[in-house]
C-alpha cells in the first residue's frame, strides 16, 4: 500500500516537539535566573575578602581584654557601633583605630548581635538606623537556627560594613 498523506504526521511530530524544546528552555530559565541574582548578590555579600578582614576583627575582639563591653547585648537584639565607639569600648583602641582604618580595613559599621539572626532581621525593618543597604544584607542572611541546647547559644555574630558597600559576618563564641 502506497501512503499518499504523511504531511499530518509530520505537523504532530513537529508540534511535540516544539513543546518538549519550548518546556526545557522554560525549565533552564526559571531555574537559572534565580541563580544569576544569588551570584550577583554574592558579589557584595560575603567576599573572600570581606569574611577575612571579618575574621580579623573578630580575632582583635577575643584577644582583647574588654570583650565583653564590645560583646554585651543584655536584652537588646543587636547593637550598631561606628569605629570609633568601637574602639573605644576595647582596651587597645590604637591598635583597634589602625585596624578598621581606611588604610587597612576600610570598616564603616560594626553590628553585633545574637547568632541567629531573626531578631535583627526584625529590628532592621523600616529601622532609620539602617540605611537601604544594610536591610537587604541583613534581610539576605540565612536564619542560623540551632537546636535546643545547641553550642551555638554562646555564639554572637559580627556583621561588618565596609566603606565600600560590601558586607560580611562571622559568629563569635562567647567563653566565660
Amino acid at each position: 500500500m502506497k501512503k499518499n498523506n504523511e504531511k499530518g504526521f509530520l505537523l504532530a511530530e513537529a508540534i511535540v516537539v516544539g513543546v518538549f524544546v519550548l518546556s526545557l528552555f522554560t525549565f533552564l530559565f526559571v531555574n537559572v535566573v534565580p541563580l544569576v541574582g544569588k551570584y550577583e548578590e554574592a558579589e557584595k555579600y560575603d567576599t573572600v575578602d570581606g569574611v577575612y578582614n571579618a575574621n580579623l576583627v573578630r580575632n582583635m575582639v577575643l584577644e582583647d581584654a574588654n570583650w565583653k563591653n564590645v560583646l554585651a547585648l543584655g536584652t537588646n537584639d543587636y547593637k550598631m557601633y561606628s569605629t570609633e565607639e568601637f574602639c573605644k569600648a576595647l582596651a587597645s583602641p590604637n591598635y583597634c583605630k589602625t585596624l578598621l582604618s581606611s588604610t587597612f580595613l576600610n570598616v564603616k559599621l560594626v553590628y553585633v548581635t545574637w547568632y541567629r539572626t531573626a531578631k535583627i532581621k526584625t529590628s532592621s525593618k523600616n529601622n532609620v538606623e539602617f540605611d537601604r543597604a544594610a536591610r537587604d544584607y541583613i534581610d539576605s542572611l540565612d536564619g542560623f537556627t540551632q537546636p535546643a541546647g545547641s553550642t551555638y547559644q554562646k555564639y554572637h555574630r559580627l556583621i561588618i560594613y565596609f566603606n565600600d558597600g560590601s558586607f560580611a559576618n562571622v559568629e563569635v563564641k562567647i567563653s566565660e
